[in-house]
C-alpha cells in the first residue's frame, strides 16, 4: 500500500525540524499561561538550545502582521548561556524589556539593524520580555533556563520534531466561546477534515463546529457553510494563514486549507468574533506522543481475544453437544450399567416386553434441567459477549491480542 501524502508531509516536517532546532518534550513544556495568546508567530512549542554556550534571536523578525515579532519567540537554555537579541531593522523601533521585575532591559527603542543586546543567565526560571512599542501587536518573547540536556540527549538543536502539547494552551482565546468545552477534537487519523460555519453556539448560527480541532501536517481542512446565522468568514488571529475573503451566507460554500506546519491556528469570524464565533486548528502529535485532543483519558485495557473466540464456538457447538447427550441417554436400554461391559462385547440386548401398541405416538420426554442449563448457558455467553462488547464499542481503545 502507497504512503499517503499526509504521512509524507509528517515525515518531511519532521526532517525539517530536525535540521534546524530541537523542540522540548511534553514534560519539559512550560506553562506561560496566558502570555502568548497573542503572539501569532508562537506555535506552541519551545525551542530547545540547551548544551549551546551562546544563542541568538531576531527582533523585529516577521510575525504579528509585519516584523514585530522576536525569533524564536520561546527558548529553553541551559544556566550561564549568553543570549544576543539582534535587530534586524525591520518594523520599526524595538526593545527588550523583562515583564515585572525581570532582569532585561535594553533601554529605548532604536531601529538600527545589526543592534545587539546580551544577557547572560545565571539562575533557572521562566523569564518573560517583551517591546515596549508593540506589545499590544504580540511582540513578546521568553527564555526557559533549566538544568540538563536537550530533549534528546544530544546537542542542541537537534531535538526530535514533536507538535504542540497534548492539551495546548488557548490562553483566553475561548473565553467567550459557548460551544468550546475545553476539549480539543483528535482528526490526526484522517486525510480531510470538515468544520461547520453557521453551526448552532454562542445563541444562534455564530459557531465553529468542532471549535477546536487535532490534525496532523498535510490535512485538508474544509470550513463548509450552513447558512445559519447571517454572513460568516474565517480569518486568522494575527498574521496567520486563513483568510477566507468577504463574509457569505450561502449554504454549502466551502472554504479549504492544507496545514503543513506543525502550530496553533486560531481563527475567528469577523463579523461575530464579539458573540464568540472563534475557533483553533491545532497541527501536529502531542509532545511525549499520543494525544487524547484534549479529551479525558479513556482506560487503555488489554483483552485476550481467546474468551469471546471460545464463546462463539461454544455457541454453535453447544447445540450439537447437546444433541449428541440426549441421544446417547436415548439409545442407553434400562438397567444396563454401561461401566460394567467389557471392552470388545457387544451391548447385551434385553428383549422387549410385548405389549399392545399405543394408539398415539408422543413427543421425547421432556428433561427441563437440562432445558434450563442450556438456558441459563445462553444467557451467561450473551452477558460475556455484551462486556467484551462494550469495551470495543465504548471505551475505544481495547487492545485486542489474539
Amino acid at each position: 500500500m502507497g504512503v499517503r501524502r499526509r504521512e509524507f508531509v509528517r515525515g518531511a516536517a519532521g526532517v525539517a525540524a530536525l535540521a534546524a532546532t530541537g523542540v522540548a518534550t511534553a514534560q519539559e513544556e512550560p506553562d506561560y499561561g496566558d502570555w502568548f495568546s497573542n503572539v501569532g508567530n508562537y506555535d506552541g512549542t519551545t525551542v530547545d538550545r540547551r548544551g549551546e554556550d551562546s544563542i541568538e534571536i531576531a527582533v523585529g523578525a516577521q510575525g504579528n502582521g509585519g516584523g514585530f515579532a522576536f525569533d524564536p519567540p520561546a527558548v529553553m537554555v541551559n544556566p550561564g548561556t549568553e543570549v544576543v537579541w539582534r535587530w534586524t531593522g525591520d518594523g520599526g523601533t524595538h526593545n527588550v524589556v523583562s515583564e515585572g521585575d525581570g532582569p532585561l532591559d535594553s533601554g529605548d527603542a532604536v531601529d538600527e539593524a545589526g543592534k545587539e543586546y546580551t544577557y547572560t543567565f545565571e539562575e533557572t526560571g521562566t523569564f518573560k520580555y517583551y517591546c515596549v512599542p508593540h506589545e499590544s501587536l504580540g511582540m513578546k518573547g521568553a527564555v526557559v533556563v533549566r538544568e540538563g540536556e536537550p530533549s534528546d540527549g544530544g546537542d542542541g538543536g537537534t531535538g526530535t520534531p514533536q507538535g504542540p502539547p497534548a492539551n495546548p494552551d488557548y490562553g483566553d482565546w475561548f473565553s467567550n466561546v459557548g460551544n468550546f468545552d475545553g476539549t480539543t477534537v483528535d482528526r490526526t487519523d484522517q486525510d480531510a477534515v470538515e468544520i461547520a460555519v453557521g453551526a448552532q453556539g454562542n445563541g444562534g448560527g455564530f459557531a465553529f463546529d468542532p471549535p477546536a480541532v487535532r490534525v496532523t501536517p498535510g490535512t485538508e481542512v474544509t470550513w463548509r457553510w450552513t447558512g445559519d446565522g447571517g454572513a460568516h468568514n474565517v480569518v486568522s488571529n494575527g498574521d496567520g494563514p486563513l483568510d477566507s475573503g468577504e463574509t457569505v451566507d450561502q449554504e454549502g460554500a466551502e472554504y479549504t486549507y492544507t496545514f503543513e506546519e506543525m502550530g496553533v491556528y486560531e481563527y475567528y469570524c469577523v463579523p461575530h468574533e464579539a458573540v464568540g464565533m472563534k475557533g483553533a486548528v491545532v497541527v501536529g502529535g502531542p509532545l511525549g506522543g499520543g494525544d487524547d485532543g484534549g479529551q479525558a483519558d479513556a482506560p487503555d485495557i488489554t483483552v485476550p481475544g481467546w474468551p469471546a473466540s471460545a464463546s462463539v464456538l461454544l455457541a454453535f457447538l453447544a447445540p450439537l453437544l447437546y444433541a449428541v447427550v440426549s441421544r446417547r441417554r436415548q439409545q442407553t436400554p434400562p438397567g444396563v450399567d454401561e461401566s460394567e461391559r467389557v471392552e470388545g462385547e457387544p451391548a447385551p440386548v434385553t428383549e422387549a416386553d410385548e405389549t399392545e401398541p399405543a394408539v398415539e405416538v408422543g413427543h421425547d420426554e421432556y428433561d427441563p434441567w437440562g432445558t434450563a442449563a442450556l438456558v441459563a448457558f445462553y444467557f451467561v455467553l450473551i452477558a460475556l459477549l455484551w462486556v467484551f462488547m462494550y469495551f470495543v464499542e465504548f471505551l475505544g481503545r481495547v487492545s485486542v491480542i489474539g
